[in-house]
C-alpha cells in the first residue's frame, strides 16, 4: 500500500524535525516546510493526504495558510490540523470557524498526534468511499453522456456519451482528441489538462465535434476535477445542444424520476463532500468557454521588478530579505507589494500567494 503523504509546516526546526522523524518511523511519507508561503507551494506540488501546520509563524501565520489553501480547488479538501500553544477558547473558535479539522496543543503528545492523524485519515477515506458510491450511480445515467478522463485517455464513457460523440471509448483513445475538435482544439485540450491537475476545479466548454461520418455535432461539456481510487481524474457530462431535452432557459428536465432523484441528491450534498456540484445539470448551458486564468493574464500587467518581488514573496521572504536580495530599500518593497495587492485585488500576503499559484503568475517549483 502506498504511504500516506503528510506535510508539516512549522518555523521551529527542532519541533519540525521531531514530528517528521516520529511520523516517518510510523510509516508515513513526510514533507516539511519552514514557513507558510513555502508550505502552500509544497502542498500544491505534492497534494498531501493531510497537513499539520503551526499557527504562529512569521510572514504568513497558520490562519493565512489555511485560507490560501481553501481558495485552491486541488487543496481545499485536504484534512488540516493546527499545532498551537494558544489555549484560549477564542483561538479555538477562530480556527473552527475557518473550517480546520483539529487542534493539537504544544508541547505535543506524540501518542495523541498519531491517533488524531489516523482518525482524520480514516474519516477522509470514508468520504471517498461514499463519493465513489455516488459516482457509480451517476455514471449509469442513461439520459446524459457521462465520462471519466484520466492521463489523456477516457477511462469510462457511458452509452449516451458514445452516441453523442459518435465514437466508442476504444476509438476515442486511439485518436488524438484535437483531431475531432473544431476551432481552438489545443486550447480546449489544455483546459481539460488544467482541470485534471486541479488547477481549475471545473471546466465548462462549448465544443464543435466532428464524428466518424464527418458530421458536426455541437455539445456542452462539463467536468470536475476529483480523485478516484487515489488517481486524479475528471468526471463530467456532455449534452448535445440539439437534444430536445435541453433548454438554456429551463435547464435539463428528465422524464425519469430516478434521474431527478440523483440530481436532487447531488444538489443537497454538504460542503464537506467533495462531489458537490459534480453534475449540476441545471447549469450545463449557462457558461463561458474562456478560462478564468486566460482572462486574468490578459487583464493584469506586472512589471519585471514586481514579478521579481512576487517570486520572493511566494518563497516566504520578509521585506528585509527581499530588499537585501534585490539591493533596494524596504520602502520600495512595500510600494511594490501594495501595487501587487491592488492589481490582483487581494487583501493580504496569503491571498496574493495563493492567487499567484492558482493563476500561474508564478510557477510552482518541482
Amino acid at each position: 500500500m502506498e504511504k500516506k503523504k503528510i506535510l508539516i509546516i512549522d518555523d521551529f526546526e527542532p519541533l519540525l524535525e521531531e514530528i517528521a522523524n516520529f511520523l516517518n518511523f510510523e510509516g508515513f511519507k513526510i514533507y516539511t516546510a519552514k514557513n507558510g508561503a513555502e508550505g502552500i507551494q509544497v502542498a500544491v506540488r505534492i497534494m498531501p493526504d493531510l497537513i499539520i501546520c503551526d499557527i504562529e509563524m512569521p510572514v504568513m501565520d497558520g490562519y493565512e495558510v489555511f485560507k490560501a489553501l481553501e481558495k485552491i480547488p486541488a487543496t481545499c479538501c485536504i484534512p488540516f490540523i493546527y499545532l498551537t500553544a494558544r489555549v484560549q477558547a477564542r483561538d479555538f473558535r477562530k480556527g473552527l470557524m475557518l473550517g480546520v479539522d483539529d487542534y493539537l496543543i504544544k508541547p505535543i503528545d506524540l501518542d495523541e498526534l498519531i491517533l488524531t492523524i489516523r482518525k482524520r485519515l480514516e474519516k477522509n477515506e470514508r468520504f471517498k468511499k461514499t463519493n465513489e458510491n455516488i459516482y457509480s450511480t451517476i455514471i449509469n445515467n442513461p439520459l446524459i453522456g457521462i465520462y471519466i478522463y484520466h492521463s489523456g485517455k477516457f477511462e469510462f464513457v457511458n452509452q449516451k456519451f458514445e452516441g453523442i460523440v459518435g465514437y466508442s471509448k476504444i476509438e476515442l483513445n486511439n485518436i488524438e482528441l484535437e483531431n475531432i475538435i473544431l476551432g481552438e482544439a489545443k486550447s480546449i485540450v489544455n483546459q481539460l489538462c488544467q482541470c485534471l491537475k486541479g488547477i481549475h476545479d471545473t471546466v465548462r466548454l462549448k465544443i464543435s465535434l466532428l464524428d466518424k461520418n464527418k458530421k458536426v455535432n455541437f455539445v456542452d461539456l462539463y467536468g470536475k476535477s476529483l480523485e478516484i481510487d487515489g488517481n486524479k481524474a475528471i468526471l463530467g457530462s456532455i449534452v448535445s445542444i440539439a437534444d430536445e431535452k435541453v433548454s438554456s432557459e429551463d435547464g435539463y428536465k428528465s422524464d425519469s424520476p430516478e434521474i431527478d432523484e440523483i440530481i436532487q441528491r447531488l444538489t443537497d450534498l454538504s460542503k464537506e463532500e467533495i462531489v458537490e456540484e459534480i453534475l449540476n445539470v441545471q447549469h450545463l448551458i449557462a457558461f463561458d468557454s474562456e478560462t478564468k486564468t486566460d482572462k486574468i493574464k490578459d487583464k493584469i500587467k506586472i512589471t519585471k521588478r514586481e514579478k521579481e518581488i512576487l517570486e520572493l514573496i511566494c518563497k516566504g521572504l520578509t521585506n528585509n530579505e527581499i530588499a537585501e536580495n534585490l539591493f533596494i530599500s524596504n520602502r520600495t518593497v512595500d510600494n511594490h507589494r501594495a501595487n501587487l495587492l491592488e492589481k490582483t485585488e487581494t487583501k493580504n500576503t496569503a491571498e496574493l500567494v495563493a492567487y499567484s499559484f492558482i493563476n500561474k503568475i508564478i510557477g510552482i517549483k518541482k
